[in-house]
C-alpha cells in the first residue's frame, strides 16, 4: 500500500515537495485593533450548511452532535512575511506538539479525544484511517485525501511519516460543556485493535465510546496513550438546552481572524466567522457513517447548493496576479516577492489564509494549492455577518494590481477600478466559482 503522502500528491497531480508545502495552518492578519466590535446580525443559514457544520461525537457511551463555529486555529506562535502585509503566517498542524498560544484565555480542560485506526500492516499501520472500506469500519471524519471535515486542518505533521493528509478518525468528549461555544485541544489516540475501535450496532454501541473506555483501553494496550497536539476547533455540543453563551476569543485569535479587502478606493478589514463552504449537492459515504461528502471547490464552476438564501449572498472578488511568462503566468501568485508585489491572502504553498480552502481547481491545472490573491468587495453589507461567494478575476497586468503607497491607493482598489481594467484587457471577466466566505466588514 502507498503511503498516504504519496496517494493524494497523485490523486492532486502534485509532486511531493508541493504536496509537503501544503502545510494547512491558521494564519492571518495582526497588529490591527482587535476592539472592533461585532456586527448587528447574521442571516439564518440554510439547510446544507447547517448540516455540514455538524458532526459526531462519541460521549459516554453514545454519540452526540456537535456544531462547529469557526475555523481551526494552531497553537504556535505568529512569525511575519512582509510579502504578505502583516499578516502572521503560524506554524503546521502537529501530533506531538504542545501549544505555545491559545485561541481562548479559557480553554483548559477542554479536550477532544481524536481516534485514529492504527491497526494496518508493518509498514503502514495508518491503512485504515485512509481506506476504512477495506477493514470493515466507518469514521466520523473522511480522512483528507478524500475530502476534509468541516474546520479542520487538511494536512497534519506526524512523527515518523512527515507532513500527510488529516487522517480518517472519529471524536470522543468527556464532557459537554453545558452546550457551550467553546475551544477544544485535540489529543490523538491511536488504536491499535479493531476491536476495540468505536461501533455501532443493532444492540448498541461497542469498543471506545467513553472516556473511561479509552483508559481502559490504554491500559489493556489497545490504545496508545494520549498524544498532544497544538491543534484546536470550536464546536458546541447539541444538548436539549443549548446555551448561548461563547467563550472570549484571546487577542492572538482575533487577530488571526481579521483581514483586509479594498473596498471604494481604500481598505476595510473583515473579521471572519465560519469555515468556508464548498456550494455542490451533498453525497454520501457508508465508510463514514451519514456525514455528507461536498465536491472540490473550483474556478469555473457555479454553485449549486448555498449556505444561506441567495439574496443574503454578496460576491466577493478574489484578484490573483496573472502576468508570469506564458508557461507559468500564475507565478507572481505563488513568488510575489520576486514580482515586487504584495498580497492580502499568503498563497498556499506557503500557507493557508484564515477559513480558506487549501487547494482549488483550476480549469487546465488542474487541483492547484490555492494562490495568493487579494481581495474586493463592492458594499459594505451593512456590516452584518454575511456568506459572500467568491468571484475570481486574474490581473493580467502588474500596472493595475491593487497597491498602497505613500501617495495613495493605486490599482484594482474599487468596482469601478475592476470594471476599467476588464474594459482595457488587463483583467479577466469574473469567473464564477462554487466557493463560499463568511465575514462581516469592520
Amino acid at each position: 500500500m502507498s503511503s498516504p503522502k504519496r496517494r493524494i500528491g497523485e490523486q492532486l497531480g502534485l509532486g511531493m515537495g508541493t504536496l509537503a508545502a501544503l502545510a494547512v495552518v491558521a494564519l492571518m492578519i495582526s497588529g490591527l485593533s482587535t476592539a472592533a466590535g461585532y456586527p448587528s446580525s447574521a442571516v439564518t443559514a440554510s439547510g446544507p450548511l447547517r448540516m455540514s457544520e455538524t458532526m459526531p461525537a462519541w460521549y459516554d457511551g453514545h454519540i452526540v452532535q456537535t456544531v462547529y463555529e469557526q475555523g481551526y486555529f494552531v497553537g504556535t506562535k505568529a512569525t511575519y512575511n512582509s510579502t504578505y502585509g502583516p499578516e502572521p503566517l503560524q506554524g503546521q498542524a502537529a501530533v506531538g506538539v504542545n501549544p505555545s498560544t491559545y485561541p481562548s484565555p479559557t480553554h483548559k480542560g477542554a479536550t477532544l479525544w481524536v481516534l485514529v485506526p492504527w491497526w494496518g500492516p508493518s509498514g503502514s499501520p495508518y491503512a485504515p484511517a485512509y481506506d476504512p472500506a477495506t477493514y470493515g469500519i466507518q469514521e466520523q471524519c473522511a480522512p483528507a485525501n478524500i475530502q476534509i471535515c468541516y474546520d479542520h486542518p487538511a494536512t497534519i505533521y506526524v512523527p515518523g511519516l512527515g507532513v500527510v493528509p488529516l487522517p480518517g478518525h472519529d471524536h470522543l468528549l468527556g464532557f459537554q460543556a453545558s452546550g457551550t461555544d467553546i475551544w477544544w485541544n485535540i489529543a490523538v489516540d491511536l488504536i491499535y485493535n479493531q476491536s476495540a475501535w468505536p461501533t455501532m450496532t443493532a444492540h448498541g454501541a461497542t469498543g471506545i465510546t467513553s472516556l473511561a473506555k479509552l483508559q481502559a483501553a490504554q491500559l489493556a494496550g489497545t490504545s496508545s496513550n494520549d498524544l498532544p497536539t497544538n491543534v484546536f476547533l470550536n464546536f458546541k455540543v447539541v444538548t436539549s438546552t443549548p446555551s448561548t453563551v461563547s467563550v472570549p476569543a484571546s487577542p492572538l485569535l482575533q487577530g488571526l481572524e481579521m483581514m483586509p479587502s479594498f473596498y471604494g478606493g481604500r481598505v476595510v478589514q473583515t473579521v471572519y466567522e465560519q469555515g468556508y463552504y464548498v456550494g455542490t449537492n451533498a453525497t454520501y459515504n457508508s465508510s463514514f457513517g451519514s456525514q455528507p461528502l461536498f465536491g472540490a471547490d473550483a474556478v469555473g464552476t457555479s454553485p449549486t447548493t448555498y449556505p444561506a438564501p441567495r439574496s443574503s449572498i454578496e460576491p466577493f472578488y478574489v484578484l490573483v496576479p496573472w502576468w508570469g511568462p506564458s508557461s507559468a503566468p500564475y507565478a507572481p501568485a505563488y513568488n510575489p516577492y520576486a514580482y515586487g508585489i504584495q498580497l492580502d491572502c499568503a498563497p498556499a504553498n506557503v500557507q493557508v489564509c484564515w477559513d480558506h480552502p487549501a487547494t482549488i481547481i483550476v480549469p487546465g491545472l488542474g487541483t492547484v494549492p490555492l494562490p495568493g490573491h487579494d481581495h474586493l468587495i463592492g458594499t459594505n453589507a451593512g456590516h452584518k455577518d454575511i456568506w459572500w461567494n467568491v468571484v475570481v478575476v486574474l490581473v493580467t497586468n502588474a500596472s493595475a494590481w491593487p497597491t498602497i503607497s505613500a501617495f495613495g491607493e493605486s490599482g484594482i482598489v474599487s468596482i469601478g477600478a475592476l470594471h476599467h481594467a476588464q474594459a482595457h484587457g488587463e483583467a479577466s471577466s469574473d469567473l464564477p466559482t462554487n466557493l463560499f466566505l463568511n465575514f462581516y466588514v469592520v
